[in-house]
């Protein structure tokens, strides 16, 4: 007897927004994995007729729909949904006279990050520091050699005024908001039906916060995400409450 062939290779594209919200569906942007996985209680009544035992009766209740999600886009957005953070974008722009703590032999970070050191003066104001001799630009921040005419701060206050350029930047403080809920649509494409299409929807997502998150490695970053697909009460009857699959023909 014949069948279709419905085997899978999938591949595509995840999007998301916050549950309820009047808001469209963003990319998360490149991901390699994604997956649901029912969770099941198990009660179990062993048949105590027969002396040689067996099973009487059994129940598979679902107590979970986990979810897990890895995705390679390190971007200030994914950053927010996943690290329960808050994201600003920061237009390019200039700092004038930035009071900073620098000492000699070694670096000291700047309220931004510079691209270009304009000048480098006493605090409060004086002859000019030189570039090169008495700071570097490095990695966005101040190095002082050992030998700058730079003087060591006294009880810690600021000894130097800097004014910089920066580039446009995305700033991410991690774990600032109150856990959200997410709505999860997946859009792809079966590799294995020739490009037919598959959508899954995740109506109510719940936990949603990365597992790791690796800055130093030989392999490409990737943030991995766990989270449970919560029971959405607004579906009425004969509607799944946790997710819907279609599978184009």
């Amino acid at each position: 007897m014949e069948a279709p062939d419905y085997s899978y290779v999938g591949s595509g594209h995840i999007l998301m927004k916050e549950y309820g919200s009047a808001a469209p569906f963003l990319p998360v942007g490149n991901c390699s994995a994604l997956s649901f996985s029912p969770q099941v209680n198990t009660l179990q009544l062993p048949d105590y007729t027969q002396p040689g035992g067996g099973l009487r009766n059994r129940i598979d209740r679902v107590n979970d729909v986990q979810f897990s999600l890895t995705f390679h886009d390190f971007k200030g957005e994914n950053f927010a949904r996943f690290l329960r953070a808050s994201n600003t974008d920061v237009a390019a722009g200039t700092v004038s006279a930035e009071a900073v703590v620098a000492y000699k032999g070694g670096w000291t970070p700047l309220a931004k990050y510079a691209s270009v050191i304009d000048a480098v003066e006493p605090a409060g104001g004086g002859t000019p520091y030189v570039a090169g001799d008495d700071y570097v630009l490095d990695n966005g921040g101040l190095w002082i050699p050992e030998d700058s005419a730079i003087v060591d701060p006294v009880a810690g206050a600021a000894n130097i005024d800097v004014d910089y350029d920066y580039d446009a930047h995305s700033v991410t403080e991690a774990f600032v908001n109150a856990a959200k809920q997410y709505t999860l649509i997946f859009v792809g494409l079966n590799e294995a039906r020739s490009g037919k299409q598959v959508r899954v929807i995740g109506h109510k997502l719940s936990g949603a916060v990365m597992s790791q998150l690796g800055l130093i490695g030989e392999e490409y970053g990737a943030g991995e995400v766990n989270g449970s697909l919560m029971s959405d009460t607004s579906k009425g009857a004969g509607l799944s409450k946790y997710f819907q699959i279609v599978v184009v023909d």
